[in-house]
């Protein structure tokens, strides 16, 4: 099933925990915000803690006394029960008392058609990931529609939850719309919101959540589970592992594409920077952006790839051992020039790669924002501006 119960989530035991403990007190925020890097489980998560509230016969202890007292297996305390109604209904979101939001694209003549699509897909393949192409947003006719539900008592359960999934791609008006009644959804709604870059969302809207942090997963995590969950052979799991940055979704999507291919395509953009010949960087922006076909999650896996990159010239200046690379198989190469690199330049390259990620989730053309960003890492006289002195939002975990 889609939504599956609290104890299925991987490698994300704290935050867990706190939803367990939060179950079984039965006292609830008006909202939660679920933050952390992209792919560790916040969206399952978030359906998985709703399922819970939901559930008519929630888990109060960690095993139930089965025939002669003997101890059966049973969920543990603090989740769904998995067998009733109520259970089997949200894990299909099927429930009436459970409202999923997700943003979406296309025209709006089309958004019944958009939805029922995701929706089934989503149903179809339990290691569905959701990815943005082109740009994307939770329609302002859903969130009507949801609010004007909201003034009336839940249909079944004594509570409702709405799921607000990838948040912080929601509009200003959209926020300023919700921002009431996530300030006072009363007793009967709990507000559950995820987010990948909570600095995008307004500091009113944060600051009536209660904040549920979760953290890039292990390695040998994501290897495991490509390996027995989705028949990945050894060498392809330890190298989407290692390029996915411990995100298990990124992983997945990347087994869709040529990750050594994309990679190698990344660093040769900074390779035509670092010549100083503006007009092949351009042609060769224009080759990897495929002359405006490419979509936005292609642009943004090349920007991040280079930031793993980053991440291993800084790893490996302090001495850390090969394990702890990304780009193992280029090793001698980062060695060399983990020396000439101090921490404040990989600081000042990441800040110029986070400016670009904004760019192309905004309306800068594309070409432009990697074309600027590019130019800023190879060459730090080619600044017009000081970079501010705190850090980029998307590395505050």
């Amino acid at each position: 099933m889609p939504v599956p119960e609290l104890n299925s989530v991987l490698g994300q035991a704290e935050a867990v925990d706190f939803l367990r403990r939060t179950l079984k007190g039965g006292r609830f925020a008006n909202a939660y915000l679920f933050h952390g890097p992209i792919g560790v489980g916040k969206g399952t998560s978030a359906l998985a803690f709703a399922r819970a509230i939901l559930c008519a016969s929630p888990v109060a202890s960690a095993a139930q006394s089965g025939l002669f007292g003997a101890p059966e297996p049973a969920p543990a305390a603090g989740d769904a029960c998995g067998r009733c109604e109520s259970c089997q209904r949200a894990a299909r979101l099927q429930h009436p008392d459970l409202k999923f939001l997700f943003p979406v694209s296309g025209e709006e003549k089309l958004l019944d058609t958009t939805i029922a699509e995701t929706l089934e897909a989503w149903r179809s393949d339990p290691w569905f990931v959701f990815a943005y192409e082109k740009a994307s947003s939770i329609r302002m006719s859903l969130t009507r529609e949801l609010l004007r539900e909201l003034a009336y008592k839940p249909f079944e359960s004594s509570r409702r939850v709405v799921v607000v999934r990838d948040a912080d791609r929601m509009r200003e008006d959209q926020c300023s719309a919700m921002l009431k009644s996530i300030e006072e959804p009363g007793a009967s709604t709990v507000w559950v919101l995820t987010a990948s870059r909570p600095t995008r969302l307004p500091a009113t809207v944060r600051s009536r959540c209660q904040r549920v942090r979760f953290a890039p997963l292990a390695e040998s995590l994501v290897a495991t589970t490509l390996q027995e969950r989705l028949g990945a052979s050894v060498a392809e799991s330890r190298m989407l592992a290692a390029l996915s940055g411990g995100s298990l979704g990124r992983a997945i999507a990347l087994r869709d594409t040529e990750p050594l291919e994309a990679r190698n395509q990344s660093l040769a953009l900074l390779e035509a920077a670092r010549r100083g010949d503006g007009a092949a960087l351009l042609k060769a922006i224009q080759s990897v952006n495929r002359f405006g076909r490419a979509g936005r999650e292609t642009l943004r896996r090349l920007i991040e790839f280079q930031e793993l990159w980053l991440r291993d010239l800084l790893r490996a200046s302090v001495g850390m051992p090969r394990e702890a690379l990304v780009n193992r198989d280029r090793e001698p190469e980062i060695r060399r020039l983990a020396g000439s690199v101090s921490a404040p330049e990989i600081r000042r390259r990441l800040l110029a790669l986070e400016e670009a990620l904004g760019a192309i989730e905004g309306n800068v053309t594309p070409d432009l924002a990697l074309f600027s960003a590019m130019r800023r890492v190879a060459e730090p006289g080619f600044e017009t501006h000081e970079w501010p002195a705190h850090d980029a939002g998307r590395w505050r975990y």
